[in-house]
């Protein structure tokens, strides 16, 4: 989220809350555990992809049935929660009916990384115009999907290191909608020298995508010097660098004139391959790197893991070598988290209706859950470590009185954040929300149960700072009794948002000036007078009496 009291840039765009107690050398993309899924051409291709157990004949729902049984038997044989899958002009311009069977199964199962290849040619695309407009159909169907991740170009050695940086940012400015970490961006060369695009300071929050095979380098016989090999490509940037290909030689086969039998990689190497396979797998699990092996599936080819026999809602797939597929499930290491997240009241209790929710008691569950926030570090710094921005009210005022506590800050259109609550009764509830914003864009709607019930309420320039904060109308919702999930959405940017107040009854009377404290977290209000009175509670403020839900008593 954008806008607050200050900006701090950050070197890795996807921190996690446990990523802030771990030395910052190490990854935190160990959400791919992943195969690629490939054309038995190798994706180089100039006409429609054709991945192995699809055919061009197929429509929606059968390529949908044959993903389901290629992608639902990667995660039976190997646990996997993540797949690769190429997609080009042709495919997504032409046959996207088809192929998004395949890509919409791909995403119910996980993670799916959809990378660009181009034809097998020195050059860049053929025609910029159908790149273009082929990404364009990509991110306004999946863009805003929570499983989708977008790998930009697959090695895209034809282009110069500050061409492909040009090209990169290009990307950038026609799609700021797509959240950065979710975009994937190949090292130079063939997805070999990270360090080439990841200084650049427009990649910000982005991915990196490396790539190491064996026939780069045959003369490495030892699993520390792949290990070093691959440092060399990777540089300083493992925190934000996934390897999206690596493999080797899984069934017999031939490479320079010597054959290679069945190879046990859970043996001493006694060739490159084997020494590939331990090293690279080592040196993965140690950076806690995701990485989708090559290929999980791809008919004919020797590096494949498994052999596919059968069509459509017959296809069947075997392990090729075992000890290929231990090493490969060694490499993902034990740390990765495959559960899906679970929803949890900030507090512990969902926030009660009529009352006061503190915008940053946003519920526990993790982005694109129970928020969505479009970069991955809190540039508040403060009260919450995760991907939302909060900032302190220290230094700020609230309709011309110091407030304290925290806010939400750095807001951006499309983020959301959601809350457990639990409505008293059936009716009609006033509400008024507590912000600050220099902006003339700023827009807010609330939804509950994923349905709007408010209009989306344009705010109006409060200052020409963030820290002067102001009580506006959201107007009145109809809410039901029970308990509901509610969501204040960003629908314009650059608001920071202090607290949304529900109040019985059709209008919200302001506060004028108190401070309500979250009982959860106490946030170190205003002390107006507490009065008793007949063995009930009012706060006296101004000469005025309002109740605990900051309701004007009449």
């Amino acid at each position: 989220m954008m806008f607050g009291f200050k900006v701090r840039r950050i070197a890795c765009g996807i921190l996690a809350a446990t990523a802030f107690s771990t030395v910052s050398s190490f990854a935190v993309t160990s959400q791919f555990r992943g195969v690629n899924w490939a054309d038995k051409r190798d994706n180089f291709v100039s006409d429609v992809l054709v991945l192995s157990g699809l055919s061009l004949s197929d429509n929606y729902q059968s390529a949908s049935v044959a993903a389901e049984r290629v992608i639902g038997q990667f995660q039976e044989l190997f646990g996997t929660n993540s797949v690769r899958m190429p997609v080009n002009e042709p495919t997504v311009l032409k046959a996207f009916d088809m192929y998004s069977g395949a890509l919409d199964v791909a995403l119910k199962h996980g993670r799916l990384v959809m990378g660009y290849w181009g034809p097998a040619q020195p050059s860049g695309p053929k025609n910029m115009n159908n790149w273009w407009s082929m990404w364009a159909k990509i991110v306004e169907k999946y863009g805003d999907h929570p499983n989708a991740y977008f790998e930009i170009f697959n090695e895209p050695h034809m282009y110069s290191k500050d061409e492909l940086r040009n090209l990169y940012a290009t990307w950038l400015e026609k799609f700021p909608n797509v959240p950065r970490d979710h975009i994937l961006l190949d090292g130079s060369g063939l997805a070999w020298n990270v360090p080439d695009i990841a200084d650049d300071p427009r990649f910000e929050g982005c991915l990196f995508a490396v790539h190491e095979y064996t026939f780069w380098n045959m003369s490495i016989t030892t699993e520390q010097g792949w290990k070093n090999s691959f440092k060399g490509k990777v540089g300083k940037y493992i925190d934000r660098t996934v390897c999206t290909e690596w493999g080797g030689a899984m069934s017999p086969g031939e490479k320079n004139g010597v054959h290679y039998d069945y190879m046990d990689y859970n043996s001493t190497p006694t060739n490159y391959f084997m020494a590939y396979i331990r090293g690279m797998s080592d040196q993965l699990r140690e950076w806690e790197m995701g990485s989708f092996y090559w290929p999980g599936l791809r008919d004919g080819d020797w590096y494949s893991m498994t052999k596919r026999s059968g069509e459509g809602a017959n296809i069947k797939l075997e392990i090729v070598n075992q000890s290929g597929v231990d090493r490969m499930k060694m490499a993902w290491a034990d740390t990765v988290e495959t559960d899906p997240p679970e929803r949890k009241a900030y507090g512990g209790e969902p926030a009660a209706i009529p009352g006061i929710i503190e915008a940053e008691n946003y519920d526990e569950g993790g982005n694109r859950f129970s928020f969505y926030d479009k970069d991955a570090a809190n540039k508040g710094e403060i009260y919450r470590e995760d991907a939302v921005d909060v900032v302190t009210l220290d230094g700020a005022t609230c309709d011309g009185e110091a407030c304290k506590g925290f806010a939400i800050g750095y807001t951006e259109a499309g983020e959301w954040l959601e809350y457990s609550v639990k409505v008293a009764a059936d009716g009609k509830y006033g509400v008024r929300a507590n912000v600050a914003t220099a902006s003339e864009t700023s827009k807010i709607q609330l939804l509950v149960d994923g349905k709007a019930v408010s209009d989306t309420v344009t705010i109006e320039k409060v200052d020409t700072t963030w820290n002067v904060y102001k009580e506006v109308d959201i107007g009145a919702v109809d809410l039901t009794a029970g308990e509901h999930i509610l969501r204040l959405a960003i629908a314009g940017s650059y608001v920071n948002v202090d607290w949304l107040k529900f109040c019985e009854g059709e209008r919200c009377e302001s506060s004028m000036g108190i401070r309500w404290a979250s009982p959860a977290t106490a946030h170190g209000a205003l002390a107006p007078r507490l009065v008793k009175k007949n063995n009930a509670l009012f706060i006296e403020k101004n000469g005025l009496r309002f109740d605990l839900t900051g309701h004007r008593i009449r």
